[in-house]
Order: C-alpha cells, then sequence, then structure tokens
C-alpha cells in the first residue's frame, strides 16, 4: 500500500492504522488518538507525530450528532478506490473471535472486498456485511469461524488478480 509516497514502512503503517483508527472510531483529542496508536504498538509516538500524521491525511474537524468536535478524514482526500489494485493491497489485516471475522481494509474498498467473498461462495460463510473501510463476516457454524477466518486470509493473500478481474472481467 504505498499510496503515501515516499515514506518509509514505518511511516506508511502508521498513516494506515492512524487513518483506519479515525474512520471507525470518533476522537475529541489528538492525545485519545495517540493512545490508541500507542495500544495498537506505536509505544513512542509523540504528540507532534500524531499532528504530522493527521495533517498527511488531511484529516479536519467536523460536528457530530452531539454537537462535539471530532476528527474526521476529509472525504476529498481520500484516494479513490482503484478497481485494478490487488486484493492483497487492498485487505489491512483478517481478525476474529469466536463468532465472527473482521477484515480492516484500506479506505474505500470494503465494499469491493466483499464483493470478492461473496464471488467465492465460501461454505462456512453465512454472510457479509460492507462498510467503507470494514467488513464484517458470519460463519455459518460458529464452531468453524478460526477455520472460516483462514480461508478467508488465504483466499485474499493468495490471488494476485484484481478487483476489476473478479467483478468484471
Amino acid at each position: 500500500m504505498n499510496e503515501y509516497g515516499d515514506y518509509s514502512a514505518k511511516e506508511q503503517l502508521q498513516l494506515e492504522v492512524c487513518q483506519r483508527l479515525i474512520s471507525e472510531k470518533s476522537y475529541l483529542s489528538q492525545e485519545e488518538i495517540r493512545r490508541d496508536l500507542q495500544y495498537h504498538g506505536f509505544d513512542s509516538i509523540s504528540q507532534s507525530t500524531v499532528s504530522r500524521l493527521l495533517k498527511l491525511l488531511g484529516v479536519i474537524k467536523i460536528r457530530n450528532a452531539k454537537g462535539q468536535k471530532i476528527y474526521s478524514v476529509n472525504p476529498q482526500s481520500r484516494p479513490a478506490p482503484d478497481a485494478a489494485r490487488s486484493i492483497s493491497e487492498m485487505v489491512v489485516s483478517v481478525e476474529h473471535n469466536s463468532e465472527f471475522i473482521l477484515i480492516h481494509t484500506a479506505a474505500g474498498y470494503g465494499r469491493a472486498v466483499a464483493r470478492i467473498l461473496d464471488y467465492h461462495q465460501l461454505s462456512g460463510v453465512l454472510g457479509v456485511v460492507a462498510g467503507s473501510s470494514i467488513v464484517w463476516v458470519a460463519p455459518r457454524e460458529v464452531a468453524r469461524t478460526a477455520l472460516v477466518h483462514k480461508q478467508i486470509k488465504y483466499l485474499l493473500k493468495s490471488h494476485d488478480y484484481s478487483y476489476r478481474t473478479v467483478c468484471h472481467g
């Protein structure tokens, strides 16, 4: 995922995680973002680094339904989804608990990844729900969640074709 230019791998990962966090949760302060980034493995991240990440991501403050000012990724600064992007570039992480599988994607690719799962009609999948950057997968049997998780990870990492190939080709 090199949509952020010539940054180091660590900086790219910081940008991607920061963008995902802001897309998924409401933050009132940079300190809250810094604490969550620390929780996600960036132990020594400083407030100035968080400020720089927010600037690079084009993050703005908007009012939520409660009237609070929260950080948000500016929809105008998000990269447009690229149908030629490989599946492995779309997927940030695939994780599960005992009941469902959650796939985090680069911003704007959730529905594309869900469509790929639908296309492959995995027998262990009961249903798929997608948002902009997250896909929720319900296994047919919760006792087989770990197996379905493994199948999905294999499917999404083992194919080097694009969304366009699967859905339009």
